[in-house]
């Protein structure tokens, strides 16, 4: 995973360096380290490093400040200024400014080689970032590689995930405003950051990490309701990061009993992702326990069975829709959701409730059935159920 300042902190202990300002940040991430001495510099920054400013490029003292900010706007992690010649000492609007922001200011006496300590800083990423590949890799096999489990279980022990723990997997898709592609590289690597700050770095025992162009989260030893709570979050944060007509599916899977039955979980969470885009349910999250009869349904691997009782339940509607252009498979889908209520149904399809009365009639005489019998309008949902799982 990637690493914290505060873990990188530990690799330069004897160096003097003092935190001045930002403390609540001090567990960001860093994804690299950088000297930036001039404003066209912080263009260069891609997010999630640490800067380090001598001076030596400053014209006049008021223009730290304006460079401090550029490199927060640009959102790395965190500064170190080099006190010394061009700095003599850190002004008080700088350390209110980063106070405010919870941006990390660290103070470094000029005698310090901060050579020295880029070079610290980048072994210690390069080795956070190895090891992060390293996990992905484990849980992309745990999932997707179950008989070779064995192999990578040691592994799993030396990130510190144990095997007897329960495991939970979200899984999270964007689509481009069409609805049918994933969004572009870039702005999956700009979201994965920010899920990683939420969740990797704030939570222990779990791990993110993108698959297929989808993202998935991986949670050990947790509660269902603190998974939503956590995904939420995700949630809230990440939204502002789409264009308007952009989709995001939240889907939280079924706990495992262990790590060998991660890929159920998996499984359960694409479940979830099917029902969601079939139900238009975007921008919302959703677990697999919110199913209801959708589990039993999905549960079902005869094709035969599913398409028999397809058959002999909506299928007459469906057909007779198709060949006379009639809507009734919509009434009925409304009608069944509104509990037979008729003023619903006319509110929300704008029909009249003589209408309505016609059109219940003529679904009754296609399917030969009888709408005011409890039984026929649950075998009814079931069956507009399963035409959604086809």
């Amino acid at each position: 995973m990637a690493i914290k300042i505060s873990e990188l902190l530990q690799s330069i202990s004897e160096k003097e360096m003092k935190l001045v300002a930002g403390k609540k940040g001090i567990n960001n991430i860093v994804r690299w380290v950088h000297m930036v001495e001039h404003k066209d510099i912080t263009f260069y920054l891609k997010g999630q490093e640490v800067a380090i400013i001598t001076g030596i490029a400053l014209e006049k003292a008021e223009d730290l400040f304006d460079l401090v900010k550029r490199i927060y706007n640009n959102d790395a992690s965190g500064v170190i200024i080099n006190v010394g010649p061009y700095i003599d000492k850190i002004p008080e609007e700088i350390i209110k400014f980063c106070d405010e922001n919870d941006f990390p200011l660290f103070e470094s006496p000029w005698h310090v080689y901060m050579a020295e300590v880029m070079r610290k800083f980048s072994y210690e990423i390069t080795l956070s970032l190895q090891s992060n590949l390293e996990l992905a890799g484990i849980f992309k096999n745990a999932i997707f590689f179950q008989d070779v489990l064995e192999l990578y279980i040691p592994q799993l022990k030396k990130n510190n995930f144990r095997e007897e723990w329960s495991y939970c997997l979200a899984v999270i898709e964007i689509l481009k405003e069409d609805g049918v592609h994933i969004i572009d590289k870039k702005k999956r690597t700009l979201i994965l950051k920010n899920i990683e700050n939420i969740v990797t770095y704030n939570h222990e025992r779990t791990f993110v990490f993108e698959s297929d162009g989808r993202f998935i989260l991986v949670f050990a030893n947790y509660s269902e309701e603190k998974i939503k709570s956590i995904v939420e979050t995700v949630k809230n944060k990440c939204m502002h990061l789409l264009t308007k007509n952009e989709k995001m599916y939240f889907c939280i899977g079924k706990a495992s009993k262990n790590i060998k039955c991660i890929a159920k979980s998996h499984r359960k969470a694409l479940d979830v992702l099917k029902i969601q885009k079939i139900n238009d349910c975007k921008n919302e999250v959703t677990m697999y326990s919110d199913l209801g009869a959708y589990k039993l349904l999905l549960s079902i691997d005869d094709r035969e069975i599913i398409n028999e009782y397809y058959q002999e339940t909506i299928e007459p509607l469906v057909k007779y829709d198709q060949l006379n252009g009639t809507d009734y498979v919509l009434v009925l889908d409304t009608y069944l959701k509104y509990n037979g209520s008729l003023k619903e149904v006319a509110t929300q399809l704008f029909y009249h409730r003589n209408t309505i009365n016609y059109k219940l009639n003529k679904i009754q005489e296609i399917l030969s059935c009888d709408l005011s019998e409890l039984n026929t309008r649950l075998l009814l949902i079931l069956g507009l159920m399963l035409r959604k799982t086809m």
